[in-house]
C-alpha cells in the first residue's frame, strides 16, 4: 500500500531540485525492487536493511553469496548511521511514522543540520481509513513535541490515504 501524500511530497521535491531517498526497515532487496516503479525513487537511493554478503571465488565464476544474518537492521539508532553510510550527509528534510518509535533518531539527525531543515512525522491516527497502530506509550508523538518536528494526522490532513 503506498500513501498519496507520500508520492505527492515526493514529487514536489523532486520537481524542486531535491534528490530524494527511501530510508526503510525493509531490506533493500525488496525496496529497490518497487523504488523505481512505486515511488520514482532509483535503486541506488534506497537504504534499508542488508543482508550479509560474502565473495565467493571458488569456482571460477566471480560471485557473490548470501550469508545467514544481517549487516544491519535499519531502524531506530541505525538509520542515522545508515543514512551517512549511503548519502554521507545530514538530511534537510526528514519524513518518518509513527509507531515503534523507529524513526526518531533519524529525525532527530536531520534537526541536527547545519541547514534550515523540516522533520515530519506521520500519526497513523485514521483506523477507519488505514489500520490502527499508535504507539501506546505515544514516544514518537511526545518527542515530536519537545523536538517541534511537524506531526501530520492521517485523520485530518489527509484528504486521500491511498493510491487508488
Amino acid at each position: 500500500m503506498i500513501y498519496q501524500p507520500q508520492l505527492e511530497l515526493l514529487e514536489y521535491l523532486r520537481a524542486n531540485g531535491f534528490k530524494t531517498f527511501i530510508c526503510s526497515g525493509g531490506t533493500v532487496e525488496l525496496m529497490r525492487v518497487i523504488s523505481q516503479k512505486y515511488y520514482g525513487i532509483p535503486p541506488e537511493q534506497v537504504i534499508g536493511t542488508e543482508f550479509k554478503y560474502k565473495y565467493v571465488d571458488s569456482t571460477g565464476i566471480n560471485d557473490i553469496m548470501r550469508l545467514s544474518g544481517l549487516r544491519t537492521f535499519n531502524d531506530k539508532q541505525e538509520k542515522p548511521v545508515n543514512i551517512q553510510y549511503h548519502i554521507g550527509k545530514r538530511p534537510i528534510l526528514a519524513c518518518g511514522n509513527e509507531g515503534g518509535a523507529g524513526d526518531v533518531y533519524m529525525l532527530r539527525f536531520s534537526q541536527g543540520n547545519k541547514y534550515p531543515s523540516l522533520q515530519l512525522i506521520v500519526n497513523h491516527d485514521d483506523s477507519a481509513r488505514e489500520f490502527y497502530y499508535q504507539e501506546t506509550d505515544n514516544r514518537s508523538l511526545g518527542l515530536a513535541r519537545k523536538y517541534n518536528w511537524t506531526i501530520i494526522s492521517m485523520k485530518d490532513d489527509w484528504k486521500t490515504v491511498f493510491v487508488k
